[in-house]
């Protein structure tokens, strides 16, 4: 059996800057970009989402790792955010685009000494596949499809 596992998602253009990405037959993911138009339903960025799937795949891995090691979590937020330098989208060349640094902060109430704590923090990170791509980076393979209207 392959360790591999392939994950699919379909992302449709709506209008402005809208999309709409379906994942399984979940309802449908809306992201939006900022465009300085107005909205009367905004609706996240593309790297609001990424840091949304960091902060639940991290507290997933520490809710896992509390219940193996028998440690009862009382309460687990965490606070993220990130620096991205800001380009215009019609540039020739443009200068590196992207989160430049990312900041994550843990919230854990539980009875348990801090070391095992910060040992859960560490041991979720180290674990998570959305931190090991932002930190590690991935193989990233975009093209045309052959047929037009595919």
């Amino acid at each position: 059996m392959s360790a591999l596992r392939t994950l699919r998602s379909r992302t449709v253009a709506g209008s402005r800057f809208r999309q709409f990405t379906q994942i399984r037959d979940l309802p449908a993911l809306i992201v939006d970009e900022p465009s300085g138009i107005a909205d009367a339903e905004p609706a996240p960025e593309p790297l609001e989402v990424l840091l949304a799937a960091l902060g639940s795949d991290l507290t997933i891995g520490i809710r896992v790792g509390a219940m193996a090691r028998g440690i009862a979590l009382s309460r687990l937020a965490l606070d993220l955010e990130a620096d991205i330098a800001a380009a215009p989208m019609d540039m020739g060349q443009p200068a590196p685009l992207g989160l430049e640094a990312v900041r994550v902060t843990v919230h854990i109430e539980a009875d348990a000494p801090r070391e095992a704590l910060a040992a859960l923090v560490a041991r979720a990170t180290l674990r998570s596949p959305v931190a090991n791509t932002l930190h590690d980076g991935t193989e990233l393979n975009v093209g045309l499809s052959a047929a037009h209207g595919s």
